[in-house]
């Protein structure tokens, strides 16, 4: 169903909603995990090996782990020396966009500069099984159906970085167009492992950006049930070459749009 304009408008000036999900418990709380995933040790082992069971009386691995404390990122680097390559989550660009902050363009460039070669985006190809078969292309800057069809991190990264630049330089349609490609990108991040468990913590964080332009937020509108469906759905394919044909009509059958946008129509009274 499609809402008007109105409809929004009267929602929000009754009940805004504020976020429980600070971008600081999230990132803390997928290091964590990832850790004790990939290195494949408990949560008390974990405990006894950085001497905090007897040495931190307040639990801090636990505060951790239910989002009651953050890590500071001096820990995280010491941590790393013996965890091999376990700061990688906890230092990935994505936290300092989701920070709901402002940010100058001059911010935002030097986030993302090693990810950028002038009007281009510099990664690797994605790793989704059911995405794999041919080389990525290039990637021009603002190319976010691109940069949607790479279902991964770094897609979803750089469209993240794109609101950012349109909230810096106060411009609110392009604000709108690519919070609804950061809605469709979404499910493609959220389906690697280290957001799976937390898709809903990262979609809290990502509709406090969108809050942060009001009249973006009046326009577009994420669906939950979409994006969750397609996160945990066993074949999410975003590019387009692999994609199913419709028999009926020989074209690509599209994805499902995770937002919706807002009918700008008086509603008829009854």
């Amino acid at each position: 169903m499609h809402r008007t304009i109105f409809e929004v408008m009267s929602k929000s000036s009754k009940k805004r909603t504020s976020s429980k999900t600070t971008v600081g418990t999230l990132q803390t709380r997928i290091w964590l995990e990832n850790l004790l995933r990939t290195h494949k040790i408990s949560r008390k082992d974990f405990t006894k090996k950085i001497g905090a069971e007897n040495g931190d009386p307040t639990g801090i691995v636990l505060r951790w782990l239910k989002g009651l404390h953050t890590v500071k990122e001096s820990r995280v680097e010491n941590l790393a020396k013996i965890f091999e390559g376990s700061d990688a989550p906890y230092k990935l660009p994505l936290f300092k966009l989701l920070r709901n902050r402002p940010l100058t363009k001059a911010d935002l460039f030097k986030i993302m500069s090693p990810y950028m070669r002038i009007s281009w985006w510099i990664f690797p190809d994605p790793k989704q099984p059911e995405n794999m078969g041919l080389s990525f292309p290039p990637c021009l800057i603002n190319d976010t159906d691109t940069l949607i069809e790479r279902g991964d991190i770094y897609g979803f990264t750089a469209i993240l970085y794109l609101v950012r630049i349109a909230e810096a330089e106060k411009d609110a349609i392009a604000h709108f167009y690519y919070m609804g490609a950061a809605y469709s990108a979404l499910p493609g991040l959220c389906r690697n492992q280290l957001f799976r468990k937390r898709w809903r913590e990262v979609l809290d964080c990502l509709q406090s950006i969108h809050c942060r332009v009001m009249t973006s937020m009046f326009i577009v509108k994420p669906i939950p049930s979409v994006i969750e469906t397609q996160i945990f759905s066993k074949y999410h394919i975003t590019r387009r070459i692999f994609r199913p044909i419709d028999p009926e009509t020989s074209r690509l059958i599209e994805l499902q749009k995770p937002f919706e946008i807002a009918d700008f129509h008086q509603p008829t009274r009854q």
